[in-house]
């Protein structure tokens, strides 16, 4: 078996909602586009009250509402992530959109406001935000989140329907990116049959027989891993539960995970919620 040298690990898993280029342009396009009708449509009604009108103010306002709502895009995104349709309560997902949405619209009046302040002050202009025009603003910011967040889950859904010409199975799969000395090693998540803590390290035990190391703590990586359905059966190990062989009673309580490979985790007393479910699969596996 080889012993890979330490490194870091991502695991990339299609159906993870994100703001890629094509998203963030088509966006920002719309954004700019309202922008531009409301500045035009302003700037016609301070024309009618005569020539001397300040047509920059409109100009000036517009664009830093637009600029600061695609700074705050992260949030909607971050609370798509979270907020998974189906997969959690409806109450706690529209919690999760209700707090992301005031968020949302924090972050977009606060740039917006310091923006203004800021190229106001430059031209020798003062502007005022009363804070009672934080409700008026949360309105229309909540009407622009619902807005984002519907283009950005049509968006995704789109892009992640298998082609017909591609292998769904890769499609769906989870890779488990692994860096080892400046080079990017990329296994299938199925292929890891269990991590143990090394010391200071965490080692990856492979399919193939490879040992990776990684930097890190296991509890660290458990975090990141458990969603994917590995277990946590002692405080030295995490199994990948889609790949256990058997379980063995070991006395006092405690049993033993067998993996592929002759790999043998040991499973502790104390985790028995680990137990169940390590339990439950086995019995679903062997129908």
């Amino acid at each position: 078996m080889s012993v890979g040298t330490s490194g870091d690990f991502n695991v990339t898993k299609v159906g993870r909602f994100g703001l890629d280029v094509t998203s963030f342009t088509t966006i920002a396009a719309g954004i700019a586009a309202v922008d531009l009708s409301n500045i035009f449509t302003l700037a016609h009604n301070s024309l009618r009250h005569g020539p001397d009108a300040e047509l920059w103010i409109p100009s000036v306002t517009e664009a830093t509402s637009g600029v600061s709502i695609l700074g705050a895009l992260w949030i909607v995104v971050l609370a798509l992530r979270h907020a998974k349709r189906g997969q959690m309560p409806w109450l706690l997902t529209v919690f999760i959109h209700a707090f992301a949405s005031l968020c949302f619209s924090a972050q977009h009046v606060a740039t917006m406001v310091v923006m203004r302040i800021s190229i106001f002050g430059i031209v020798g202009a003062h502007y005022h935000f009363e804070p009672g025009d934080c409700f008026y603003e949360y309105r229309k910011d909540v009407l622009t989140y619902l807005l984002i967040t519907a283009l950005l889950t049509v968006y995704h859904s789109h892009a992640q329907t298998p082609k017909r010409d591609e292998a769904p199975e890769l499609e769906r799969e989870a890779i488990f990116d692994i860096r080892v000395r400046g080079q990017v090693v990329r296994v299938p998540l199925r292929t890891v049959l269990a991590l143990r803590a090394a010391g200071n390290y965490v080692e990856v035990l492979l399919e193939d027989g490879r040992r990776l190391l990684l930097r890190g703590t296991l509890s660290s990586y458990a975090e990141r891993l458990t969603p994917s359905g590995f277990e946590r059966t002692h405080r030295s190990w995490l199994v990948n539960g889609a790949r256990i062989v058997g379980l063995r009673t070991a006395g006092s309580g405690d049993m033993h995970v067998d993996l592929p490979g002759g790999y043998e985790a040991p499973l502790s007393r104390r985790h028995t919620e680990a137990l169940k479910r390590l339990k439950h699969l086995r019995q679903h596996v062997s129908r």
